[in-house]
This record gives structure tokens, C-alpha cells and sequence, in this order.
């Protein structure tokens, strides 16, 4: 954005983009932490992760691309994502079961 068109901005938009822009450079682009912290050396053994978890929108964006790796420039395909009409039933749905899955599963472990 031009520096004219930041000035034109009002006062407020003005301030949340320097505000955003300061937390962002303060950031790592691959992991999202803290600069200061991420590069601390006396924290170096201190990081950890969890188990990971799977991105189900790129996970659909890799099948798509996966299949359309022999058309013609698939590197300029781009794929949208989204989610298949009637989703929230079946989130809801699926949900309940494993809800009533787990009162199940606590239920038995009480009668022990």
C-alpha cells in the first residue's frame, strides 16, 4: 500500500495496521513464535510439540494437486476449498456420537 493511501486511512486503521504490523515482525514466518524467544539459545532445549493434527482443507488441497500433477502447467492450478454443503448435519452428528461414545466409555470405567 502506498504511503498515500495508508495517510488516507482513518486514525484507528491506521493504528491496528502499525499494531499488526509490529506483532507480526516480532514473529517466526514458519513457526508463529516469538522472535526473542524462538532464538533465544539459552531456550533451545526448552521446545517442545505435541502430536500432530491434520489439516483437513490442505489435505484436500494436496489429493486435488496430487491428481492434477501431470495436466498441463499444474503449477497455475489453483484449487478452492470449502465445505460440501449440509457440513454443520454432519459435524453436529458426528459429535453427538462421540459424545455419547464417551459417556459410554465413562459409564463403564465407573462400574469397575
Amino acid at each position: 500500500m502506498p504511503l498515500s493511501a495508508f495517510r488516507a486511512l482513518p486514525l484507528t486503521d491506521r493504528l491496528l495496521a502499525l499494531g499488526l504490523q509490529a506483532y507480526e515482525d516480532n514473529r517466526c514466518p514458519d513457526c508463529g513464535q516469538r522472535l526473542d524467544l524462538a532464538t533465544d539459545p539459552d531456550l533451545a532445549d526448552e521446545w517442545t510439540t505435541m502430536a500432530p493434527i491434520r489439516d483437513h482443507a490442505c489435505t484436500a488441497l494436496g489429493v486435488a494437486a496430487e491428481a492434477n500433477k501431470t495436466a498441463s502447467h499444474s503449477g497455475a492450478l489453483r484449487f478452492p476449498v470449502g465445505l460440501k454443503e449440509g457440513w454443520e448435519d454432519r459435524q453436529s452428528a458426528a459429535r453427538a456420537e462421540r459424545a455419547a461414545a464417551n459417556q459410554t466409555d465413562e459409564h463403564q470405567g465407573a462400574g469397575n
